[in-house]
């Protein structure tokens, strides 16, 4: 996600969206460990209550979203 361009209000209910569908946990039954693209740590994860799977950017603790991994891939 983005968040340069929201507001606040956006952020808190982007946040209790993200709370509702439960925690993000390791993927590969845990065994997932984190990497390097481009110089921002990531982890590839899964959330059980959804059955998605994303990376989480561990230097800010966020879940990225399909098109920030995109930019990140094309720096």
């Amino acid at each position: 996600m983005n968040t340069s361009n929201i507001t606040i209000e956006q952020a808190i209910k982007d946040q209790e969206a993200r709370k509702a569908n439960g925690n993000w946990v390791p993927a590969c039954g845990g065994t997932e460990t984190e990497f390097m693209m481009n110089g921002t740590r990531l982890l590839y994860c899964w959330q059980p209550s959804s059955g998605k799977h994303a990376y989480m950017n561990l230097d800010t603790d966020m879940v990225m979203s399909d098109d920030d991994v995109d930019a990140l891939r094309s720096r």
